[in-house]
């Protein structure tokens, strides 16, 4: 009962909170070769948007075939994706500058991002590469549901609170 408790009070918070300012522009991978991604209808948009992000990607949906969702052939018409995930959309790094993003978070996982990735995000000219944002997280605090998620909202929010402009 008491962990009920703490996750709602956490949950009410979280959401009080983040209408007290702007959402921090946010972009998070979930795989560098493709480069993928994730929409607004994730956990991890949900994570991000109540630690008082905004993911940059949220009505990015995934386009079949793999050409069309990096926007070099046309994609199948609706019909012919019923049921396919859409959640997770491959992007170009074109479409990340473009993004603008204000902070780039590197989940350990499901891909476990390196320097050498964290390299590639910070040579592009998005604000967050220019400040400094482009961090190495712990994915758990992304993508865990349940009471891990109670402790890893804190630590999205203080990344997030550090790469306010």
């Amino acid at each position: 009962r008491e962990l009920v408790a703490t996750a709602y009070r956490a949950h009410a918070a979280a959401e009080a909170r983040r209408r007290e300012r702007p959402p921090v522009r946010a972009f998070i991978p979930i795989w560098m070769d493709p480069l993928m991604t994730v929409h607004g209808d994730t956990f991890i948009s949900d994570m991000l948007d109540l630690a008082g992000a905004q993911n940059v990607f949220e009505d990015r949906p995934r386009r079949y075939p793999l050409a069309a969702d990096l926007g070099k052939a046309p994609a199948l018409p609706p019909e012919r994706v019923q049921g396919r995930d859409l959640r997770y959309p491959r992007v170009t790094l074109e479409e990340v500058i473009a993004s603008a993003p204000d902070i780039v978070l590197l989940p350990d996982e499901p891909h476990a991002f390196t320097d050498a990735d964290a390299a590639i995000f910070r040579s592009l000219d998005i604000p967050a590469a220019r400040r400094g944002h482009v961090i190495r997280c712990d994915g758990k605090d992304l993508m865990w549901y349940g009471a891990r998620a109670l402790e890893g909202l804190s630590r999205l929010r203080e990344l997030i609170d550090a790469a306010r402009p």
